[in-house]
């Protein structure tokens, strides 16, 4: 079956997944990649229920949970305005208005729409650079999503924390690089890591991205595991 496409404006173009999901991206601006896919068959593949999405970019992660057949309302926040509404725009076109809520906002605020405590699941594919490190993008919808200007590592595992239901499970992505920042910062924030899974280019290679499961509170890790981009490792 063919995909509804949604509309692209000028300076847009449309891509389509799977043959049945289609979204409006930036032609030059901000673009969804393989690990943004990878999160949502990591999250699809684990506990349901009512999950909030901090930084949607154009929606794809909350589009393939929703179109797959995740049991549970989603809630997908998204701060730059360009993003949100192309989000809005996806989530209409592949006929998922019923199934996602799209908040064009700033994650640590909108308490009255992000009630505390109440996400069976948070997820957040997050700007993976500290301010200051590495290049910046001179494209500023590139630079938010890169960098962290408008929410660095503390604030993200502070909205977790705040809006994690107990006994519920989030999931982050970051480089390797980062990777012992987010085990410092968790422990600050009142966190456990619950599992890792390094997601690599293909099999026998180093990863390039690693999932993070956390829950609240601390505990011992489950495991670590790997998989790959092209497939399970």
């Amino acid at each position: 079956m063919s995909p509804c496409r949604p509309d692209a404006l000028p300076g847009e173009d449309v891509s389509v997944l799977e043959g049945r999901f289609a979204f409006v991206q930036a032609a030059r601006g901000w673009r969804f990649g393989s690990d943004a896919v990878m999160l949502a068959r990591h999250v699809l593949a684990g506990p349901q229920g009512d999950l909030l999405e901090v930084g949607t970019g154009c929606g794809v992660v909350a589009v393939l949970l929703a179109g797959w057949g995740f049991a549970g309302n989603i809630t997908a926040i998204e701060v730059q305005p360009e993003l949100a509404d192309r989000a809005r725009r996806n989530v209409a076109a592949n006929n998922l208005s019923q199934a996602i809520t799209v908040v064009e906002g700033d994650a640590r605020r909108h308490g009255d729409l992000l009630p505390p405590g109440t996400f069976a699941r948070v997820i957040a594919n997050p700007p993976y650079w500290r301010l200051g490190s590495g290049r910046t993008n001179p494209h500023p919808e590139k630079a938010v999503a890169r960098h962290e200007f408008l929410l660095d590592l503390p604030a993200l595992l502070a909205i977790i924390r705040n809006r994690l239901s107990p006994g519920g499970l989030a999931t982050i992505l970051y480089p390797p690089e980062r990777l012992g920042d987010v085990s410092a910062a968790v422990d600050r924030a009142d966190l456990s890591v619950a599992r890792t899974v390094d997601l690599v280019p293909a099999p026998g290679r180093p990863a390039e991205v690693v999932l993070i499961d956390l829950v609240r509170g601390r505990g011992q890790p489950r495991g670590a595991s790997s998989w790959s981009l092209l497939g399970r490792g």
